[in-house]
């Protein structure tokens, strides 16, 4: 039968699982937010005459681009921001199945110890 140490023991490592889960969630939000913001920029691009001038700020200094060659490289992030976001979704499904599988196990150890639920 397990003892209440055991179990603390459980608990504390459930704890940390969901502290996991929690930095795993701010990164997809910090992830999705790039994305949109991105979006936006393609958005806004699309407005612009094909002759129109664009900047980049480059430090200090704003460096003329290519309009086509910007818009090309702010589709590739988004595309590479969404294989972030693909990524982060595949741990975040890794870290919920490590709680769920934490959760039945202190279940369990508190069913065969006939302990309260906290």
């Amino acid at each position: 039968l397990p003892g209440m140490a055991e179990i603390e023991a459980e608990l504390t490592q459930f704890r940390q699982l969901q502290k996991e889960v929690q930095r795993i969630q701010g990164l997809r939000q910090q992830a999705l937010a790039q994305v949109n913001e991105n979006e936006m920029v393609i958005q806004e691009l699309g407005f612009l005459e094909e002759d129109a001038k664009v900047y980049k700020l480059i430090g200090p200094v704003l460096v003329q681009q290519d309009l086509v060659e910007v818009k090309a490289n702010v589709s590739k992030r988004v595309d590479y921001i969404k294989g972030d976001v693909t990524r982060i979704d595949q741990q975040l499904a890794g870290a919920e199945k490590k709680i769920e599988e934490q959760r039945a196990k202190i279940a369990k150890m508190q069913q065969q110890g006939g302990v309260a639920k906290k």
